[in-house]
């Protein structure tokens, strides 16, 4: 057989692979950077971010390079040369001679092969640029003049080194690297992917459901005022910014930011070792407290806001409820206090990220059973959270945390006591819009079962990356959620995962709350449903398996 077709190009492409799929992680640490640095550039924060794959990323590839030539070059054949030269007609001859054909033939061949390889791997490198900074990111990232420049600027790079300066045989091996590259980069899948058609045997249709057999927890004894929010409603207290969040397990540190030349050094006797995040209405600290190794997050209010009675009012019920809720899937409460009149939180130092950022990143949940494990084990947080009288009222994405040891329930500032209690200012609606139940928008009582809407609401958004109840405008959430009902397309992702479960999602989302399971026990209820009459009901103890074990399937 002839040499180059039967040894040279398969030798090349063989280290290659294997050279490639060994470093794999090192290529997806360095897509993730990719994505991470393109919206820091966005947001006017860019610097040298993620330089460590990029230079991991350009050792591996010279590594690879240089290997392959010494070992051309210690073949030293004829075929070899054909793949140690850079593109030249000329070397046509090699092959020619390797191949035993005629100049002219030869030639030909030799064109069309090393331009087929120059232009796919040029192609194929810009469709994972494409799918990198679209996938699950904001439209300005892809389509910003930085953004083009830079794609334009590699693209000619590659090009001219291409065709004047690589081996052939360099070439061909970048080809082999960016085909690996191109197919991983398709895990980042958009927030809002194309909605999937339903399957033949599901046709959800969005009316209430039979009164539910669970009756209530707690009677209401006050009725809060009616709520509508408009676009003229003040805008919320702005979310937490951080950096990129890098699983615990996988750095043996929490990410932090360096605390400003401003900021306080001590704490309620914690020494504050950088910042972990901050947003409008407070910041959470890296600390420890003096004296001891175990690290905390350390959340206080902004000092320019000491004097808002409502702030420190919700600053100080979040401690009252996280102090009371059990410690199942929801963030402890390690220590409190004023310092200074500064109030503060030391809570449970959590790793991961919070899931609407971990659907950015990664897009939606593919797994059936880390989606069962995430609906399972927001059941129980709020079934602890109901047991003690209390409504979370503000379940969503950001305030659910992906840790390595499972989810987390996060940010109790606006609980309310079952009896409906207030504690928002009048006129301000508790909660986020795509997550309110249709109560939340009249004058009926608002419950447990508005929790139990938002649970639903959030199981469908990890399977299918947005609330089934997301649109273009206030208005139209609004409609969507007191009229139209959820997006089917959404619905249909969660029941081609797990169609048991979409049953219950579907339960959940009745627009009269007493069709919807009463309150988070009776929702952990119906999720784990006797198989078969006479068997019984899992335990706590199995509950709590499951979910591990789910949990697992699902890489953080």
């Amino acid at each position: 057989m002839n040499t180059i077709l039967s040894v040279d190009i398969p030798v090349v492409i063989g280290v290659a692979l294997v050279v490639r799929l060994v470093s794999l992680p090192l290529l997806r640490r360095y897509h993730l950077d990719v994505r991470q640095r393109a919206l820091a550039a966005r947001e006017g924060g860019g610097g040298p971010k993620g330089l460590a794959s990029l230079f991991g990323e350009l050792a591996v590839g010279l590594a690879c390079g240089g290997g392959l030539m010494a070992l051309l070059t210690f073949v030293n054949i004829v075929g070899a040369r054909v793949l140690r030269l850079p593109i030249d007609p000329a070397n046509s001859r090699y092959l020619a001679l390797d191949m035993h054909l005629s100049r002219g033939v030869a030639q030909t061949y030799y064109l069309v092969a090393v331009i087929a390889v120059l232009v796919l791997w040029l192609l194929l490198w810009f469709l994972t640029q494409h799918r990198l900074l679209r996938a699950g990111m904001p439209p300005e990232v892809w389509s910003s003049g930085s953004t083009r420049l830079r794609l334009a600027g590699g693209f000619v790079l590659r090009a001219v080194l291409g065709a004047l300066v690589l081996p052939v045989g360099l070439i061909l091996a970048a080809l082999v690297f960016q085909i690996v590259a191109t197919v991983v980069s398709g895990r980042h899948r958009p927030a809002v992917p194309a909605a999937p058609p339903a399957p033949p045997a599901f046709t959800p249709a969005f009316t209430p459901a039979q009164p539910t057999p669970y009756p209530p927890t707690a009677a209401y004894q006050q009725q809060p005022p009616a709520y509508v929010p408009t676009q003229a409603d003040p805008a919320p207290a702005a979310p937490l910014r951080t950096g990129p969040v890098v699983p615990l397990a996988a750095t043996g540190a929490i990410p932090h930011q360096p605390l400003h030349p401003g900021e306080p050094r001590t704490i309620g006797g914690y020494q504050l070792l950088g910042r972990i995040g901050s947003g409008g209405m407070g910041t959470v600290y890296l600390a420890r407290r003096e004296g001891a190794a175990t690290q905390v997050a350390l959340k206080t209010i902004n000092l320019e806001l000491l004097d808002n009675a409502e702030l420190l009012r919700r600053f100080e019920r979040e401690a009252e409820v996280l102090a009371m809720v059990p410690g199942a899937y929801t963030a402890r409460v390690l220590d409190g206090g004023v310092d200074g009149g500064r109030p503060y939180l030391a809570m449970e130092l959590l790793d991961g990220r919070p899931l609407d950022a971990y659907l950015r990143e990664q897009g939606p949940i593919r797994s059936p059973e880390a989606l069962r494990a995430l609906a399972l084990a927001l059941t129980v947080a709020l079934s602890g959270v109901h047991r003690l009288g209390l409504i979370h009222r503000d379940l969503k994405p950001a305030n659910i945390m992906l840790t390595t040891a499972g989810p987390r329930l996060l940010d109790f500032g606006i609980a309310a006591l079952v009896d409906g209690t207030r504690l928002t200012m009048t006129g301000g609606g508790p909660g986020t819009l795509t997550y309110m139940a249709p109560e939340q928008f009249g004058e009926d009582r608002v419950g447990t079962a508005a929790d139990v809407w938002a649970w639903a609401c959030c199981v469908v958004c990890a399977a299918h990356g947005a609330s089934p109840f997301a649109a273009t405008s206030t208005g139209a959430v609004i409609r969507r959620i007191v009229d139209t009902g959820p997006e089917p397309a959404a619905l249909a992702a969660v029941h081609a995962l797990d169609p048991a479960l979409a049953a219950v999602v579907i339960r959940a989302l009745s627009a009269d709350p007493a069709g919807r399971p009463a309150d988070g026990t009776a929702l952990l209820e119906r999720l784990t449903a006797r198989p078969a009459p006479g068997v019984p009901a899992p335990d706590p103890g199995a509950v709590r398996e499951e979910i591990t074990r789910g949990w697992r399937t699902l890489a953080i």
